[in-house]
């Protein structure tokens, strides 16, 4: 797993020794990967008795945050205590904060066409994070940072970023050598990882508490956003959060909340550039939906929620293309379990990857490898909750990931938007002017030339290198 980590290969790895060995496969010296359905709901049951491995330890800036904290009854508790920052309802309030977000991008590629007389040459993958990381400060630091206004990263978050999850997904293969690691991977990237990270938090979070006093001096009606939300969480014996776990909290959203959302977002713009005969069906939906008025800009995470076929487009990209490749490890229980036939002893380390899983026949059927949205849409109710429950994207059960709705508002939102108002078509790597800068290589590791980007498999699928050649639509 170490070499995996290192080597950024895992999801087509694991996948590979999968298909040589079946649907368990021994990934190191007690720990195995699983593929069959039946396992999801014994390893990933709301109130099971399967915690977190050691592998989740250092997925912290510096002291344990929801992500890391092993054992389920502790983990429910800070959950109970921070997921009203997370609840649809009240990002659904906060939708303005996105759009002005989303603004910002279209006057960055607005200005950019301008500049190519019609046509940009834009660097996507970069983008896509950027307007990620401008909507967590908005939601959870009360401003946006700037990003897609400067067109780039002026507050050094990317690099930051990157080291911080090789120093996750690393360190936790070795727990032991935690340190010596680290020190590594930020030699590596040239960048610090968690320290920086949360150097960078504290501070967004002081000056969010500043704004508050002063709010609350003037008496002005105070901003509602997750952090508010943080800030008045409880511990269990009704305790107001201390400013170190409000920085935590905090910490977790700013090191994880861009990542899985900008993945996604590229991802679906880029199946949709792969497959012409898909992208013109959901631009036909969106602009029926326009011009019946079912759409409006700015759009509406509800108005998104109801193009189908879109959503269906979603689902799939989330199937084919999910942010996290790596297994989801889990402990055996004392009194040791039955998995997929086999029996498995007290302490064994039990996992499922959703990059291997969901490419299974047994999960998606003989086309589970194909990049088929109607799959979604003629299956019968029954078919769908079977389809829904194999979708582990997010996990399952009671460690769901608790960013999981930020993602959906955002992509919902955001990328009806784009298609709405610009075409898009992957820069070719053959071209004279080519910006690429590394071989194109697909999510299950496939090198060619025709790839959009350069995707690097660890903790996430992340894709690098993303071109994209981008014109204004005629739109009213």
């Amino acid at each position: 797993m170490s070499t995996r980590a290192l080597k950024h290969d895992m999801g087509w790895r694991l996948k590979e020794l999968h298909e040589r060995h079946g649907k368990i496969v021994r990934v190191s010296r007690n720990a195995v990967s699983l593929v069959d359905p039946s396992v999801i709901g014994e390893i990933y049951r709301y109130g099971g008795h399967y915690a977190k491995t050691s592998f989740y330890t250092y997925f912290k800036a510096q002291t344990p945050s929801l992500m890391s904290t092993l054992d389920n009854h502790a983990h429910a508790l800070i959950r109970r205590a921070e997921s009203p920052a997370y609840t649809m309802t009240l990002l659904v309030d906060l939708e303005e904060h996105v759009d002005s977000c989303l603004d910002d991008l279209v006057d960055y590629f607005d200005r950019t066409i301008a500049e190519g007389k019609g046509k940009a040459t834009v660097d996507m993958g970069t983008m896509m994070q950027l307007l990620a990381m401008d909507v967590v400060g908005e939601l959870a630091f009360g401003q946006t940072f700037g990003l897609c206004k400067a067109g780039k990263d002026t507050h050094g978050f990317l690099p930051m970023l990157e080291a911080f999850i090789d120093q996750c997904a690393l360190c936790g293969t070795q727990p032991w050598a935690g340190p010596a690691l680290i020190r590594y991977v930020n030699w590596k990237v040239g960048a610090q990882g968690p320290q920086a990270l949360a150097e960078k938090t504290s501070k967004a979070v002081q000056t969010r508490l500043e704004q508050l006093q002063r709010a609350k001096e003037t008496g002005d009606e105070p901003r509602r956003d997750m952090l508010s939300k943080l800030i008045a969480a409880k511990n269990p014996n009704g305790t107001p959060y201390s400013k170190s776990q409000i920085e935590v909290a905090a910490t977790s959203i700013l090191g994880a909340g861009s990542d899985t959302t900008a993945i996604t977002m590229r991802a679906l713009l880029g199946y949709l550039m792969k497959h012409k005969d898909i992208y013109d069906q959901v631009m036909h939906e969106i602009d029926e939906a326009f011009a019946t008025g079912a759409l409006s800009l700015p759009v509406t995470y509800a108005d998104g929620t109801k193009l189908p076929f879109f959503q269906a487009c979603l689902k799939e990209t989330l199937r084919l293309h999910p942010a996290v490749p790596w297994t989801l490890p889990r402990v055996v229980p004392k009194e040791g379990a039955v998995l997929a036939g086999h029996y498995f002893a007290a302490g064994t380390e039990v996992s499922m990857s959703p990059f291997v899983f969901h490419r299974r026949a047994e999960a998606y059927g003989a086309d589970a490898e194909t990049f088929r949205p109607a799959r979604w849409l003629e299956a019968s109710e029954e078919e769908r909750k079977v389809l829904e429950r194999h979708l582990i994207t997010f996990g399952s059960g009671s460690r769901v990931c608790i960013g999981k709705n930020i993602s959906l508002m955002e992509i919902t939102k955001v990328v009806p938007t784009l298609l709405h108002k610009y075409r898009f078509a992957p820069t070719p790597r053959g071209r004279p002017d080519s910006p690429h800068k590394l071989p194109g290589r697909a999510v299950d590791g496939t090198w060619s030339d025709d790839e959009p980007w350069h995707v690097k498999s660890q903790w996430f699928a992340a894709q690098h290198d993303f071109w994209v050649d981008v014109e204004e639509r005629e739109v009213e």
